[in-house]
């Protein structure tokens, strides 16, 4: 049914609005009484009031009318808003929001005593005297006497100073409404063109809500508008036979009264003008009510003015509404129908689809993925036989893609929509513990499937209530231990490595290991010997036990614990994760981790005794080939479990066959092993298997009822071939081996080991161009290695370019800039390395990749010098020619690069102190700073840096943050706790980007935070530093 729709509309407008209300009242009880604020609750209350009207829901109309009558007295300056006031508005907007959430026992709903609330401010003691009314006798045709409230008697006598005419328009929701807009749309039009006094619907063949979705309902109301009849009928699309003008006649000199100040008419004429009228009163007969008032053209309405309202404010569309000043002399013929054009164009830009709808097209969207995945493995091998056929399938892939996203878009819904509740509860909540608690929310605009959105409501509001209620203290604690008075929680939405974090965190008393510890013994979850043994975030996990709880009392609001492992399983259940970041006395931080949307991810096909898994690429950090023999990357025995030793750090690793049942042995370190770095939270660990495939777009199917407690698949899909797989939880795979994640010994033997070697692994790509020469480049300046067809490949002049992610990539041959070989022809499969770290990127085109290597860089910069080579080293017994990605770029596009040449020198021998600890990293970025005209003493960590300060003067530090001895963090530390070092500008360069580590360097004492290797932001950083600094002297 179509009216049914009406009424689907009207809720979901009038939720908006009853949002907007509650926001505004929450603002208004923190003090911030702006005359906008008051004005924009105003209007969405009566936006609400107005489209009531339209379906005869006379218990929200009525509550409307006097939550408006008090919102309007206190945006005249009439009423002083206060706590209590809000308070009472907010329960009347959640007597609201009942009653729009169950239309259709709306009226059975018990509004008394909340008008009861509202009217005792309306007649409270302390206000001002009310300025006395018009009298105005309002009459019908019949000679019936309309009643009017003092209010409606001013808004007539302010319509009649600014030349309104009043009509009276009679509609039929089905024949006038629905043939074109909805009414929630048509009240907009209304009130677009001018103000209405009045509404009712004729419900007197009406029983019910029922009856009403199915009755041709006539909606009647007065209306006041500067327009003609003719041009109302063109603004609103309805014929002029349902739009009748009434004539307002009165007495000269009670005009003159009226008017005095303004219009100066001298004989007695005819005068257009407006009335209000109320909403019928409990018991009151249809002949006195003005909702059925017989109003025709030929009605008089005599007004004798014994008062003359002095007011100078103008009113619109109800009482207290200013009239915009644009109408308050009438508009030309011209104006008026520009007027009524633009109100008849008026319509929502969006269309309504049930999200009924928008599941099908996801689930078909899915589907196609699907079949495109089928058909470009199926039709794979036909692509050079077929001529063309690699354009079509590309195409048809680009296009697949673009339709799945954007109908994901439609699904995606921003994290305001729960975050704007929690506003409100802080309020209760701070009253209700005694605490002064401020809410700082952050990232509202970040965007989420719907359905993860809906499941995230109740997880957040557990960690929020927990907050206030054991996070934050009391005041007088916080104010013994040096803390301001006021508590703040901070809830904060981002996006970090593909996912969205949600962090909540409070500055409150932190969460204390011991006091954990001792809670779960006492529980008897764990014995005394495991306690001993547990690590700081083992501890912390402790609390996502069922009924754990540290809180020495429980109470209603919440008890940290209680509650907090059904947190972790509907986290879990999302494809998310919780983590836990806790100090004592300065607060706890929960961070929620979770995927964008749960239909399509994208995945690694990976491949254990014969069998195919997907494994979700969201948690995968890296791939490691570890070959028999390598001792940069092996696997070891710690502690009766294998580990690896990756880049000085120690990751447990298990083999994904032996989990599953699928093999017995152990990994085998003779062969070579393939090991998938995966991250849940804070904690990574390693899993290997036999192969590695492509990876794959894939399709998430519930797992079956039988496999429901399988807790190494989180779904499964159907492959490209066709065939089945299932998807892996990395997060189960974890629990179902029994890792413990070594976060204590096993990561100090780590840093011991970092600090005797004293120099950093690179993994170096190893990779040839057209010549015999063998190229390396730093991973950490790749972003991706895409693979490429030569026919691909398009030349625009004397450039060639690449089409990658829906736009154009210049790509570049090195030996076309490097004194190198080249020749041969080009074969069909060739790679392009698109880096990072560079403002103008380019595609690097390569021919073959060698290798991946792990190594110690030991550089020889004397044999070959040449621009784009930084110098060459001894790997795999072949001499390998080091790029200078920075410098390549520069000759292949030097127009790009004019200002940065004009920086070249301006360093003017200022002294900068590099504290690297790498040589590569500490080669490339001396040269940089040397480039720039900077002198550069170097040091390999910190504490080799502060002997080096200690010894002669420099103008600023530039430190990488990850270094043996010292790091960065406490080298900032120790500058800035010395007085003779403290004016010193510090600069972070790092690999160490995550806001966690930006953080911590602000308030180490860090000036800036850049991107190790990014030429032009660090210089540009080092500059903006030392003019700052010199400013400051």
């Amino acid at each position: 049914m179509q009216n049914l729709e009406f009424i689907r509309e009207f809720v979901e407008e009038a939720a908006s609005h009853l949002e907007t209300v509650e926001n505004g009242l929450l603002l208004l009880g923190e003090g911030r009484q702006e005359r906008d604020t008051i004005h924009s609750i105003f209007r969405a209350v009566h936006s609400i009031k107005g489209t009531a009207g339209f379906f005869a829901l006379r218990n929200i109309v009525e509550l409307t009318h006097v939550m408006e009558n008090l919102l309007g007295e206190a945006r005249n300056g009439k009423l002083d808003v206060d706590g209590d006031m809000v308070d009472a508005l907010l329960a009347a907007n959640d007597c609201l929001k009942a009653m729009v959430g169950d239309v259709e026992n709306s009226e059975s709903a018990d509004i008394a005593p909340h008008v009861r609330a509202l009217e005792l401010f309306l007649k409270g003691k302390d206000r001002p005297p009310a300025e006395p009314a018009p009298s105005i006798i309002v009459t019908d045709a019949k000679q019936n006497e309309v009643a009017l409230e003092e209010k409606e008697k001013t808004v007539i006598t302010d319509a009649l100073k600014h030349g309104h005419r009043l009509y009276k328009i009679r509609l039929n929701l089905v024949e006038n409404v629905s043939a074109s807009v909805s009414p929630v749309v048509f009240f907009r039009k209304i009130s677009s063109i001018g103000q209405i006094i009045d509404s009712y619907t004729d419900i007197s063949d009406v029983g019910g809500l029922d009856d009403f979705l199915d009755a041709g309902l006539n909606f009647v109301f007065l209306f006041t508008t500067v327009l003609e009849k003719k041009l109302i009928a063109l603004a609103l699309d309805i014929p002029e036979e349902h739009i009748e003008e009434l004539d307002v006649n009165t007495k000269l000199e009670e005009l003159a009264q009226i008017l005095r100040g303004g219009m100066g008419e001298t004989e007695t004429a005819p005068v257009r003008s407006s009335t209000m009228t109320s909403p019928p009163a409990a018991g009151q007969s249809p002949a006195q009510s003005p909702a059925s008032a017989q109003l025709t053209s030929q009605a008089s309405i005599e007004a004798s003015v014994q008062g003359t309202n002095q007011q100078s404010g103008v009113h619109n569309g109800t009482a207290g509404e200013a009239l915009p000043a644009g109408r308050e002399t009438g508009l030309s013929a011209e104006e008026g129908i520009d007027a009524a054009k633009k109100a008849a164009a008026i319509a929502d830009d969006t269309v309504r689809v049930h999200v009924s709808l928008l599941n099908d097209l996801l689930n078909l969207a899915s589907e196609m993925v699907l079949g495109r995945n089928q058909l470009l493995r199926c039709l794979e091998s036909h692509r050079k036989q077929i001529p063309g056929l690699g354009g079509i399938l590309q195409n048809i892939d680009n296009i697949t893609t673009e339709l799945q996203e954007k109908i994901m878009q439609t699904r995606m819904q921003p994290v305001a929509k729960i975050f704007n509740k929690f506003p409100r509860i802080i309020r209760e909540l701070s009253k209700k513990l005694g605490k002064d608690i401020d809410l700082h929310m952050e990232g509202t605009e970040v965007e989420l499937d719907k359905s993860i959105i809906e499941a995230l409501a109740d997880p957040l509001t557990h960690l929020i209530r927990n907050a206030a209620d054991h996070g934050i203290e009391m005041p007088e604690k916080r104010e013994a231990l040096g803390k301001p008075k006021t508590g703040t929680i901070h809830l904060k939405a981002y996006h970090e490595g593909g996912r969205v974090n949600i962090d909540i965190a409070d500055d409150g008393g932190g969460i204390r290991s011991e006091k954990i510890k001792a809670k779960a013994l006492e529980k008897g979850l764990i014995k005394p010997h495991q306690a001993e043994g547990l690590a700081e975030r083992e501890t912390l996990n402790l609390l996502f036990l069922p009924g754990f709880s540290t809180a020495d009392q429980i109470t209603d609001v919440s008890g940290r614990g209680v509650g907090m492992d059904v947190v972790k399983t509907n986290i879990e259940r999302l494809g998310g994760s919780i983590d836990i970041f806790t100090q004592p006395e300065r607060g706890t931080t929960f961070r929620l981790t979770l995927p964008l949307t749960l239909a399509i991810i994208p995945s690694l096909i990976v491949e254990v005794a014969g069998q195919k898994f997907a494994l979700p690429q969201t948690n995968l950090q890296e791939m490691v080939r570890i070959k028999p023999g390598d001792a940069n990357r092996r696997i070891e025995r710690f502690h009766d479990a294998q580990v690896l030793r990756l880049r000085g750090r120690l990751l447990p690793v298990i083999h994904l066959g032996q989990v599953l049942g699928l093999r017995r042995e152990a990994i085998d370190t003779s062969a070579v092993v393939r090991v998938l770095v995966l991250k849940i939270g804070a904690k990574r660990y390693g899993l290997a298997v036999d192969r590695i495939h492509d990876g794959e777009e894939i399709l998430v199917k519930p797992l079956p009822r039988h496999l429901g407690e399988c807790a190494c698949y989180s779904g499964v899909t159907i492959l490209g071939d066709g065939k089945t797989a299932m998807i892996l939880d990395p997060d189960g795979i974890a629990a179902k081996a029994n890792l413990r994640f070594l976060e204590e010994q096993g990561q100090r033997d780590a840093r011991e080991q970092a600090a005797a070697d004293m120099a950093e692994v690179q993994n170096l790509l190893l990779f040839q161009c057209s010549g015999p020469e063998t190229f390396s480049i730093d991973l950490s300046l790749i972003a991706r290695i895409e693979p490429i067809q030569a026919h691909h490949i398009e030349r625009v002049g004397d450039k060639e370019f690449i089409q990658f992610r829906g736009d154009s990539l210049r790509v570049i041959q090195p030996e076309q800039y490097l004194p190198v070989n080249s020749g041969g022809a080009r074969p069909e499969k060739l790679y392009v390395l698109i880096p990072k770290l560079v403002r103008y990127p380019m595609g690097i085109l390569i021919h073959r990749i060698h290798d991946i290597v792990q190594t110690r860089v030991r550089f020889n910069q004397e044999n070959i010098k040449a621009k784009g080579i930084m110098g060459t080293t001894i790997l795999q017994n072949r001499i390998v020619l080091v790029v200078n990605i920075f410098e390549l770029f520069e000759s292949a596009a030097p127009e790009h690069y004019a200002v940065a040449e004009r920086r070249q020198g301006s360093g003017q021998q200022r002294t900068i102190l590099l504290v690297e600890d790498t040589p590569f990293f500490s080669r490339m970025e001396k040269s940089y700073l040397e480039w720039a005209g900077y002198r550069v003493l170097s040091a390999g960590n910190g504490k080799e840096a502060l002997t080096i300060l200690a010894a002669q003067p420099v103008d600023a530090v530039v430190s990488d943050i990850q270094m043996p001895v010292m790091d960065g963090f406490e080298l900032a530390r120790r500058i800035r706790a010395d007085k003779n070092l403290a004016h010193l500008p510090v600069i972070a360069v790092t690999s160490m980007t995550d806001e966690g580590s930006r953080r911590q360097g602000r308030e180490a004492g860090f000036d800036d935070y850049e991107t190790k290797l990014d030429k032009d932001r660090m210089l540009d950083a080092l500059e903006k530093v030392l003019a700052r600094r010199r400013e400051a002297q």
